[in-house]
C-alpha cells in the first residue's frame, strides 16, 4: 500500500513539473510576443501565485496520502507483531510441553512396569494423579505467555489494594501465581488463596503465599457468615457458568463482613480489541460479562454502593492519533478517534460492591 502511494505522489510530482513548466513557456511566450504590455508586470506576479498556490495544494494532498499510508503501515506492522508474538508463544508452549510429557512417559512407564508386577491402588492413584497434570501445565505455560509477566501484572493490580480494608483478611479466587495476594501481604493485609492448577499453586507456595486447592463455591460454603474482610477475584468470573457464578456472588456475599468488598475484574466485552484479542484467545472462557449485568448481579444480591471500574486503554495498540495541526486531514483524523473508542475501550474493567453496614440499604 505505501509503495503504490509513494509511486502516486512521484507520478503527481512529475505533472506539478510539468504545469509548471508549461505556466513559463507561456508566460514566456506572452512576453515575446507583446501580448502583455503594461500589464506583464501583474501578470508575472499572477503567474507566480498560481505556482505557490497549485505548490501548497500538492504539498497538501501529499500529507494525506502520507496520514493515510503512515496509518496502514503501522495496521499492516501490528498484525505481523501479533503473529510472531503467536508464533513464539506456540514454540514456548510446544516446548515446554514436550519436556513435561518426557518426563511423564518415564513416570508412566514405571508406573505400568509396577502394576504389571504387582496391581496396587497405590499405583492406580499416582496414574490419576499423573493423568491429572497434563491440562493445568499446559494452562499455567498459556497464562505465562498471554496474560504477561508476574510484576506486569502486579503492576496493574496494584490500583484495586486501596479498596480492602488495612488488616484485613481478604480473599483472592482463583489466585494464579499469586500476584495479588503478594500485594496484599506487603500492603499489610492477610491474603488467603485458591485455585485449581497445581502448577499455579507451586508457584503462589514458592513465594510463601497462603493458598489451596479448592472449587471457589465450596470453598465459600465451608467459611462461616461474617469473617472475610475481602474477596477479590481478576479475570476468572468469565470461566463460570451463569447460575455457578450468581451463587459465587451470594456467598460472597453471606462470607463478607459489613463494610466489606467484593470486587470482580473481568474482560470488557464493550471492547472489540478485547473480545478479539484477548477473551476468543482462551478457549475456556464461557461467555463475556456485559458491564451492566455485573452491576444488576451484585445489587441483586445484596451490595451497595456497585460501581464499575474500567482499567486503562490500550494506548500501544490504538491507530493514529489525530493531529490538530493538519486541518487537510481533520475529517480523517476524526474517523481515527471514533474508530480507536470503538476498537480499543479499556480491556478489562471490574465491579466493586460493598456489604452495607448495619442500618443501610441492602438488598432491593
Amino acid at each position: 500500500m505505501r509503495r503504490v502511494i509513494e509511486d502516486l505522489v512521484e507520478k503527481r510530482k512529475a505533472r506539478q513539473e510539468e504545469l509548471k513548466s508549461s505556466l513559463r513557456g507561456l508566460a514566456a511566450l506572452m512576453h515575446g510576443r507583446g501580448w502583455l504590455g503594461k500589464g506583464e508586470k501583474k501578470a508575472q506576479a499572477g503567474v507566480a501565485r498560481f505556482e505557490e498556490a497549485l505548490a501548497a495544494f500538492v504539498t497538501a494532498q501529499d500529507k494525506e496520502w502520507d496520514a493515510y499510508a503512515s496509518n496502514h503501515a503501522t495496521m499492516v506492522f501490528k498484525s505481523l507483531q501479533w503473529k510472531i508474538e503467536k508464533l513464539e508463544a506456540e514454540y514456548s508452549l510446544l516446548r515446554t510441553l514436550l519436556v513435561h510429557f518426557a518426563q511423564l512417559e518415564n513416570k508412566l512407564s514405571r508406573l505400568l512396569e509396577s502394576i504389571a508386577e504387582k496391581p496396587s491402588p497405590e499405583a492406580v492413584a499416582e496414574l490419576r494423579q499423573v493423568r491429572e497434570q497434563l491440562s493445568p501445565v499446559q494452562y499455567a505455560d498459556f497464562e505465562k505467555r498471554f496474560r504477561g509477566r508476574p510484576e506486569e501484572i502486579a503492576r496493574r493490580l496494584a490500583g484495586y489494594l486501596p479498596l480492602f480494608a488495612a488488616n484485613g483478611e481478604v480473599l483472592d479466587i482463583g489466585c494464579g501465581r499469586g500476584e495479588f495476594m503478594a500485594l496484599l501481604r506487603d500492603g499489610g493485609r492477610r491474603p488467603v488463596g485458591l485455585d485449581l492448577s497445581d502448577s499455579m499453586l507451586e508457584e503462589a507456595r514458592a513465594r510463601d503465599l497462603p493458598c489451596v486447592k479448592a472449587d471457589a463455591l465450596e470453598f465459600l460454603k465451608n467459611r462461616a457468615a461474617a469473617s472475610l474482610d475481602g474477596v477479590f477475584s481478576s479475570q476468572v468470573i468469565e470461566h463460570f457458568e451463569p447460575d455457578y457464578l450468581r451463587r459465587v456472588v451470594c456467598e460472597c456475599f453471606r462470607v463478607l463482613r459489613p463494610g466489606a468488598v467484593l470486587l470482580l475484574e473481568t474482560i470488557n466485552p464493550l471492547s472489540l480489541f478485547a473480545v478479539s484479542r484477548i477473551y476468543f484467545l482462551d478457549p475456556t472462557h464461557q461467555r463475556p460479562l456485559h458491564p451492566e449485568y455485573m452491576r444488576y448481579l451484585l445489587e441483586s444480591s445484596g451490595f451497595s454502593a456497585v460501581e464499575i471500574l474500567f482499567g486503562p486503554e490500550p494506548e500501544a495498540e490504538k491507530l493514529l492519533e489525530a493531529d490538530p495541526a493538519a486541518n487537510q486531514a481533520l475529517p480523517f483524523n476524526e474517523n481515527v478517534d471514533r474508530l480507536n473508542r470503538l476498537l480499543f475501550a479499556p480491556s478489562e474493567y471490574a465491579v466493586k460492591g460493598q456489604k452495607p453496614r448495619q442500618g443501610e440499604a441492602g438488598r432491593p
